[in-house]
């Protein structure tokens, strides 16, 4: 087990280094300078002379080889740089909106676990029954709306026509309950019928079949032999899910002005903050890796056929 752990944290040294030297590139080459957007956001009259102090400012008029030294310097350091925009240290800008963004992304695997479990395990134990009809036509439908229009389409019922919730912004429970539902029920749905297709293959092995000769109860066969080992690929998926959603639901959280990373980084983008872009892409890929490194060491408990990979 020991040896299965730092394979995977060397992994992940590898994937921190490739991606930010990655983005690095990406950000040099993409069109857009950094300095003349700035000028002319703060109605300032861009003159060559203003152009050059402020590219000197910002570092961009070094040589690429000298700001790639500078990002890795901080990369290892875990040191961003200061925001392009706000002057502030881009790790302390990311770490005061990772909070808003995990309350959001647990709430949304939250209603992603609930609805897989509720329809996923009914469809399986109610196969080929109106029930299990009921069921997969949901999942279908709701596999099948794109998130942005199932935001707009719960606010515009739940706030603009009856008032009920409310439509944007953060602060209580109510606020939270549309852009978790938006952000969980596709993933829930899709997941569904992922478990009741993992359940309907394991009531056909014949280790279930030996368990029923046994005369063990229908209950103690569904939780913990078929349940058990039908709902791993769908946990190794709920992992994946709850990392993207970490690094910032940005659809999601755009619709219903959430301040967490996502909408923090659509800003960022639209100003060329080249400092918060990259800390984000960074911070993101650290927590990114670390669930799924997480989620195979679960695994691995689960199954120790994994743990020699």
């Amino acid at each position: 087990m020991i040896l299965f752990c730092l394979k995977r944290m060397v992994q992940l040294i590898l994937v921190i280094f490739l991606v930010s030297t990655l983005t690095f590139l990406l950000l040099r080459l993409a069109p857009g300078d950094p300095a003349y957007i700035l000028l002319t956001a703060h109605d300032v009259p861009v003159s060559e002379d203003a152009l050059t102090a402020l590219q000197k400012e910002l570092g961009l008029s070094e040589s690429l080889g000298s700001q790639y030294i500078q990002w890795i310097k901080g990369v290892v350091t875990w040191q961003f740089g200061a925001s392009y925009v706000s002057k502030e240290p881009v790790i302390e800008e990311l770490l005061r909106r990772v909070p808003a963004t995990l309350e959001l992304a647990m709430s949304g695997l939250a209603v992603a676990v609930i609805i897989t479990l509720i329809i996923g395990i009914s469809t399986a134990i109610y196969a080929n029954g109106w029930l299990d009809m009921t069921g997969r036509l949901m999942a279908l439908l709701g596999s099948s709306i794109p998130s942005f229009w199932l935001g707009f389409l719960l606010i515009y019922f739940f706030s603009v026509q009856n008032g009920w919730l409310p439509s944007m912004g953060r602060g209580t429970l109510q606020h939270l309950i549309l852009p978790a539902t938006t952000l969980g029920l596709g993933m829930g749905t899709i997941y569904a019928r992922l478990l009741r297709t993992s359940m309907l293959e394991m009531l056909n092995q014949p280790f279930i079949k030996a368990a029923k000769a046994r005369g063990l109860s229908n209950r103690r066969i569904l939780v913990f032999h078929v349940f058990k080992h039908a709902f791993l690929p769908v946990m190794t998926l709920l992992g994946t899910s709850f990392a993207s959603m970490l690094g910032g639901s940005i659809i999601v959280e755009s619709i219903f002005s959430w301040p967490g990373l996502g909408k923090y980084i659509v800003e960022s983008i639209n100003m060329r903050d080249y400092p918060v872009i990259q800390g984000y892409v960074i911070f993101t890929s650290f927590l990114f890796v670390s669930i799924h490194i997480v989620v195979d060491m679960i695994y691995a408990l689960l199954d120790p056929r994994l743990r020699v990979h």
